[in-house]
């Protein structure tokens, strides 16, 4: 048997364990069908995380890492608020539509923290909330502190809601339209904001 480093070792379980939960959900991903989805011992699993828990913190943050949040700012230098909003979500929903089993992961590891550690579950959305806060900070933001996070988590949940509508009919290009849409009313109201506030 070839040898496998542990930093490989974690990126094949991590990637065997996306697969398991989007497949059986997180409570059914045990660490022995992650192992053997990975093709690797179980003792390496243990190795590589200490727990299943440790694991499904792994896999969040993997996936948490490649949803995209940013923009291309040199593009949208003067850019109104509303502009980068609609970039952030349909880039966002644009992942979600090309790779279903690992938001489908996402979700499922989102579901098992509020089900186990309702506070680790909220700290998953303070993430979100920081990362895009931080993106939106880089132009002209228009509008109190407390709308803009109101705005933020609207989007966030429309990117939930959008994806597990794809998840659950398989509609992909009915996804993207319903994102368009969203995107224009977030828009409208920001662009309508940002002039009331002028």
């Amino acid at each position: 048997m070839a040898y496998v480093s542990a930093e490989a070792r974690r990126e094949q379980l991590i990637e065997a364990a996306v697969r398991v939960i989007a497949r059986e959900g997180a409570d059914g991903a045990t660490t022995r069908k992650i192992a053997d989805e990975a093709k690797a011992p179980l003792a390496s699993l243990h190795y590589c995380f200490q727990n299943k828990e440790n694991l499904l913190l792994a896999v969040f943050a993997q996936l948490s890492e490649e949803l995209p949040v940013d923009v291309d700012l040199p593009e949208h230098e003067g850019a109104s608020l509303g502009l980068v909003v609609e970039q952030c979500l349909t880039r966002a929903m644009q992942w979600s539509v090309q790779n279903p089993v690992r938001m489908r992961a996402m979700i499922e590891v989102t579901l098992w923290a509020e089900r186990y550690d309702p506070e680790l579950s909220v700290s998953f959305y303070d993430a979100f909330l920081k990362s895009s806060e931080t993106v939106l900070r880089q132009v002209d933001v228009p509008i109190p502190d407390e709308e803009l996070h109101s705005v933020l988590r609207v989007a966030i949940s429309l990117v939930d809601g959008l994806s597990l509508q794809m998840l659950t009919n398989g509609d992909k290009e009915r996804t993207l339209r319903d994102t368009a849409t969203a995107c224009a009313m977030l828009k409208a109201f920001l662009d309508e904001r940002a002039r009331e506030t002028a």
